[in-house]
C-alpha cells in the first residue's frame, strides 16, 4: 500500500501540470472568443445604428440624425454608450481629439470598423468605431463603448472554474492511482512479499496464486519456480548432508577400529599377567585342596583358598574392565553432548593407552591441575580425538620418550577464516619427544589419508578425523614442530557449564 501511495503522489504533480496547463489554455481561449464576441456585437450594433442614423439622415436631415444618437446614448438601458463624432472633427491623419488610435481615418474611410481598448483605468474600456460613408465619402463616425466589467468578470468566473475542475480532476486522478495501484500493484506485491518471507524462513510450500498476466504475473511463477527448485535442493543438500554425515561416522569407526588393532597387542600384554596370575592361584586352590583331609579343611588352609579366591577376583575384575573399555572405545554410537569433565577423559584415554605406551617405551605423562575443566562434548568422539593425538605422539618416538598431557585454560586465537564464535576455551596439549615435522609437511599434517609413516603403521586418517571432531565442538587445533626437537599439538574446545 505504501508503494501505491506513494506512485500516486509522484504521478500527481505531472497531473496537476498537465491539467492546469490544458485549463489555463482552455480559459485563455475562452476569454478570447469572449472578446472576440463582444467586439463583433458592438460592430453589430455599430452597422444597425449607423445604419438608422443613415436613413434618419435621409428623411429628415443631418440633425435629427444625430438627435437619434443622442436619445439612443441617453437611454441607458445597456451599459453600452453612443458618441457622435463628425467627420469634419477628425484629421485626415488619424489625430488624437476624437480618441481614435493612430492611421484609423484611412480604415473608416474606406467603410472598416476599428477597435481599441482603454486599460489605464480600470476595469478598461472598449471602444468600436462604426463609420457612415455618404456618397462614398465619410459623414460621421459612431463611437460605442463599453466597460469591460463582463470581460473581468467571465475571466474570474472562468478561472473559479478552472482551479475547481483542476482540483477534482487531480483528486479523482489521485484516487483512481491508488485505487487502481492497490488493486494491481499494492495486492500482488504484499503477496510477493509475503511469500518471500516464507522462502526466506525455509517455508517452499504454497505456491503463489497472482491472477495477472502482466510482469508481476511473470514475477509469481519465476518465484513459484524458484521455490520448486529451492525445495528440490534443500531435498538433495539433506541426503547429501546425510550421506556425507554418514560417511564420516563410517570413517571415523574405520579409524577407531585401527587404533583398536594398535591397541591389541598391547591389550594382550595387559591381560597376560593377570591371566598368569589367575591361572597361578586357581592351581594353589587346587593343591591346597588335594593336600587337605577329605573331610575337612584346616583354618590356615581355608585363609589360603580365601586369599587366592579374593585375588582372582581382583585380576577377572581388572581383565573385564580393560576389555570394557577397549569395547567401549570400539563401538559405533551416535552424538551425544554432555557435560564432561576433560580431565577425566583424558585419564581414561592415558589408562587405555598406557599398554600400547609401554610396548615401545614411552611414558605417559599428564600434568596435575586443579582447575575445573567441565565441557558440553561428546564424551566417546572427544575421547577418540584424544586417543588419535596421543597415538600419533607415540609412534612418533620410536627409540621412546616421554609424552606430557597439559590442561589449561586456552588463550590462542582460532586460524584466519576459521567461523567459530568467540568465548572462553580449554587448551589440551600433548607434547612428544619425537623427530618433529618438516615445515613442508606441517600444513598438510590434517588431510585425510596424508601420513609419513611407513606403509600398514598408518593409515593418514587419525589427525584428520581429529580435526573433524574438534571442529564440530566448535573449536580448532593448533600445531607446533620443529626437526629434532618433536611436535605440540594442543587441542582447543569451548568451555562448558560447571
Amino acid at each position: 500500500m505504501r508503494l501505491t501511495l506513494k506512485l500516486a503522489l509522484a504521478l500527481l504533480p505531472g497531473i496537476l501540470v498537465v491539467v492546469a496547463a490544458s485549463a489555463y489554455l482552455e480559459m485563455r481561449r475562452d476569454v478570447a472568443s469572449f472578446d472576440i464576441d463582444s467586439r463583433q456585437d458592438d460592430m453589430m450594433i455599430g452597422r444597425v445604428v449607423t445604419v438608422a442614423v443613415d436613413r434618419i439622415w435621409n428623411s429628415s436631415g443631418h440633425d435629427q440624425a444625430v438627435a437619434f444618437v443622442g436619445r439612443a446614448a441617453a437611454g441607458g438601458h445597456t451599459s453600452h454608450q453612443f458618441r457622435w463624432l463628425e467627420a469634419g472633427t477628425l484629421e485626415r491623419e488619424g489625430g488624437v481629439p476624437s480618441g481614435l488610435p493612430p492611421g484609423s481615418i484611412a480604415a473608416l474611410s474606406k467603410g472598416e470598423e476599428v477597435v481599441r481598448e482603454q486599460r489605464e483605468v480600470s476595469p478598461g474600456m472598449l471602444f468600436v468605431y462604426a463609420p457612415l460613408l455618404r456618397s462614398g465619402q465619410l459623414a460621421g463616425v459612431l463611437e460605442i463603448s463599453e466597460p469591460l466589467t463582463n470581460k473581468r468578470r467571465y475571466a474570474e468566473r472562468i478561472g473559479v472554474s478552472t482551479v475547481v475542475t483542476t482540483i477534482s480532476l487531480a483528486a479523482v486522478c489521485l484516487l483512481m492511482t491508488t485505487v487502481l495501484g492497490a488493486w494491481l500493484v499494492g495486492r500482488p506485491i504484499e503477496t510477493l512479499i509475503d511469500k518471500a518471507r516464507r522462502v526466506g524462513a525455509g517455508d517452499f510450500s504454497g505456491p503463489l496464486q497472482v491472477r495477472h498476466a502482466a510482469e508481476i504475473g511473470e514475477l509469481a511463477t519465476e518465484m513459484n519456480l524458484m521455490s520448486e527448485r529451492l525445495a528440490d535442493a534443500g531435498r538433495q543438500l539433506a541426503a547429501a548432508t546425510t550421506a556425507r554425515i554418514a560417511a564420516i561416522e563410517q570413517l571415523r569407526h574405520a579409524d577407531r577400529l585401527s587404533t583398536v588393532g594398535k591397541l591389541a597387542s598391547g591389550i594382550a600384554h595387559e591381560l597376560g599377567t593377570p591371566l598368569n596370575v589367575v591361572s597361578g592361584r586357581a592351581q594353589l586352590i587346587a593343591e591346597s585342596v588335594q593336600a587337605a583331609d577329605g573331610n575337612q579343611i584346616g583354618a590356615a588352609t581355608t585363609l589360603d583358598v580365601a586369599d587366592n579366591v579374593r585375588i582372582i577376583v581382583e585380576q577377572t575384575r581388572r581383565m573385564s574392565a580393560i576389555i570394557r573399555q577397549l569395547l567401549d572405545f570400539a563401538r559405533r554410537r551416535g552424538v551425544q553432548k554432555a557435560s564432561y569433565d576433560l580431565r577425566q577423559l583424558v585419564a581414561q584415554t592415558l589408562s587405555m593407552l598406557q599398554a600400547l605406551a609401554e610396548k615401545r617405551g614411552v611414558t605417559l605423562l599428564m600434568e596435575h591441575t586443579t582447575t575445573p575443566a567441565s565441557a558440553q562434548v561428546d564424551g566417546s568422539q572427544i575421547q577418540q580425538v584424544f586417543t588419535n593425538v596421543v597415538v600419533n605422539a607415540i609412534q612418533s618416538m620410536p627409540k621412546g620418550g616421554k609424552v606430557t598431557i597439559s590442561l589449561r585454560p586456552s588463550s590462542a586465537q582460532p586460524p584466519p577464516g576459521a567461523e567459530i564464535t568467540e568465548g572462553e576455551r580449554f587448551e589440551i596439549a600433548v607434547r612428544d619427544e619425537g623427530d618433529g615435522i618438516a615445515p613442508d609437511v606441517l600444513p598438510h599434517v590434517f588431510e585425510p589419508f596424508f601420513t609419513t609413516k611407513a606403509v600398514g603403521e598408518a593409515t593418514g586418517l587419525g589427525l584428520s578425523v581429529a580435526y573433524g571432531i574438534v571442529q564440530e565442538h566448535g573449536g580448532f587445533i593448533t600445531v607446533e614442530s620443529e626437526l629434532g626437537r618433536g611436535s605440540r599439538f594442543a587441542i582447543h574446545l569451548p568451555r562448558g557449564e560447571s
